[in-house]
């Protein structure tokens, strides 16, 4: 009787700790970039379906969420033309997403594109920061801000905070009120 218990409550802490909470990110987006509402992500939707959804309930109300929906890398530079073109103000990658994740080759080449028109990028992992992003803050920076010191004044990490973290992003009611999905293929 005991066992399907544990496997149970196990299964339910696994689920719990592998959700990404977004919140402190984009908290921290809206500090040091004030005024910019318009949110873009480049993912393959099949798979990442789930932490577009973790990122929309962490979009403040009054937001725009602009998904592109990317399956293969030919597509690359037509994604970064859409995000430009809709008039995205700041794109976030996903840390889990099988092409354009933080870390990836793909998604070196999306950020640096989308830069050049002006669109800051960041993430949620150090490897972020490798991709060209601006900065990146999650769990896998231990909740601390991190900065590429090549498109931020490092001086920023005094200016920034205080960012609550909440680990249940699930729980938030609500997203952006604006959510447009893009197909790319």
């Amino acid at each position: 009787m005991l066992r399907p218990l544990t496997t149970l409550a196990l299964a339910a802490c696994t689920l719990t700790l592998a959700a990404e909470d977004f919140g402190p990110a984009v908290k921290a987006a809206n500090q040091i970039y004030q005024g910019r509402t318009h949110y873009g992500v480049v993912c393959d939707a099949r798979y990442s379906q789930k932490e577009v959804a973790d990122f929309q309930r962490a979009l403040p109300d009054g937001t725009t969420l602009t998904v592109v929906d990317l399956r293969s890398p030919t597509n690359l530079g037509g994604a970064a033309s859409v995000m430009v073109m809709r008039g995205v103000e700041l794109m976030a990658l996903l840390p889990n997403d099988p092409l354009i994740r933080d870390g990836s080759f793909h998604a070196t080449i999306l950020v640096n594109q989308v830069h050049r028109s002006n669109i800051p990028a960041f993430g949620t992992t150090p490897a972020a920061l490798k991709n060209g992003c601006a900065f990146a803050l999650g769990a896998g920076t231990n909740w601390e801000l991190a900065i590429n010191p090549k498109l931020l004044d490092p001086s920023i990490l005094g200016t920034v905070g205080p960012v609550e973290i909440t680990r249940a992003p699930w729980e938030t009611p609500k997203g952006p009120s604006n959510l447009y999905w893009i197909p790319r293929n």
